[in-house]
């Protein structure tokens, strides 16, 4: 079970900047950036126009922006999106290699699955990125014809330049994370610790929403909004048992795993179940708590019937997952459903 990464390519792609313009071709010593500046204020019809300028201004020289200095900012932009797409094909290769060697019965696991389809859809996201930017590229002419073509110009080089350095970015990442998991895939140390550090992170939630629960049950002004902190740890407590059917899957899966292996690990998968057991005892004493607490918030009953819909609606999108969970994905529901609630715990 992991978290998976922020995919790139949704958030990277933006309006492609295509000049409707046909005027006559310039000379070789190119625009004044003021021209530029003046031009591009007169149309008052182009998005972006504080970054479009800026870019100008920054390959700008003397003053000026030259036809040559276009072309050779287009042609390093091409060149720099054709190495890094070369790089991301190599390591999707090297991955999908990774992939197809491992063992059908691992491989079907909780975890392994888990990771796999986490690369799978980072890699998915660095492609699409990249296939943006290469139809911007396609749509920017390497000789731009007029002030405000120069303009659309530098803001898609600009853009494009941006995109290729956070999917190389990505991709040093996604890459250090695929050779640390070869590393997991045949270590019974690592794989043991892996999961032990796991279940570290979910117990902060549960330490989160003790933390609530303490403030609601104290006597006396403890500044917070009694209803926001019970919808706060409501949301905490219902993710975290969707938590336990997935910890108690990879625990399974590892102790299946490590019978295969050479060596005596009873005594750390029981370890495991062991913290895993404590988390579920300290999950039901606050879900026993949250129930109670309800007698001490001021007209509870009205104010949960006035978010019905938005509860539902999570416990319905909660109860369609299984093993294994996209836990980036569930972390943006809760985060959704505090900012579409109101939720401020203060």
């Amino acid at each position: 079970m992991v978290s998976s990464m922020r995919a790139p390519a949704a958030a990277l792609e933006s309006p492609i900047c295509v000049s409707v313009e046909r005027p006559a071709m310039t000379d070789e010593q190119g625009w004044a950036v003021s021209t530029v500046r003046e031009r591009v204020e007169e149309r008052g019809d182009l998005d972006g126009v504080a970054n479009g300028l800026t870019a100008v201004e920054d390959r700008a020289d003397d003053g000026r922006i030259t036809v040559e200095t276009m072309r050779d900012w287009h042609r390093a932009c091409r060149e720099s999106h054709r190495s890094t797409a070369a790089d991301l094909s190599d390591a999707e290769a090297r991955f999908e290699a990774l992939a197809a060697s491992l063992d059908p019965i691992d491989r079907d696991t909780n975890q392994v699955r888990a990771r796999l389809d986490e690369y799978e859809g980072q890699f998915d996201s660095m492609r699409s990125a990249l296939a943006s930017t290469e139809e911007r590229l396609d749509a920017t002419p390497r000789t731009p014809e007029s002030a405000v073509a120069v303009y659309e110009a530098a803001a898609n080089l600009r853009r494009c330049g941006q995109v290729v350095h956070q999917v190389a970015h990505s991709l040093h990442h996604v890459e250090a994370d695929v050779e640390a998991f070869e590393t997991w895939l045949d270590d019974p140390a690592t794989r043991i610790d892996t999961l032990d550090d796991e279940i570290d992170g979910f117990e902060r939630y549960l330490d989160n929403t003790e933390g609530l629960l303490d403030r609601l049950e104290a006597d006396g002004d403890t500044g917070i909004r009694p209803f926001g902190a019970w919808l706060a740890a409501y949301h905490l407590q219902r993710m975290m048992s969707l938590v336990f059917e997935d910890l108690r899957a990879d625990i399974a899966d590892l102790d299946a795993w490590l019978e295969r292996r050479n060596g005596s690990y009873g005594a750390d998968v029981a370890a495991l179940r062991d913290r895993l057991d404590d988390l579920a005892v300290r999950h039901e004493t606050c879900s026993a708590r949250l129930d109670a607490a309800t007698a001490e918030i001021a007209d509870f009953e009205s104010k949960r019937a006035e978010v019905t819909d938005s509860l539902d609606r999570f416990e319905a999108n909660l109860d369609g997952r299984e093993p294994p969970v996209d836990w980036g994905e569930v972390d943006d529901l809760v985060q959704g459903q505090f900012d579409d609630l109101g939720i401020q715990v203060r």
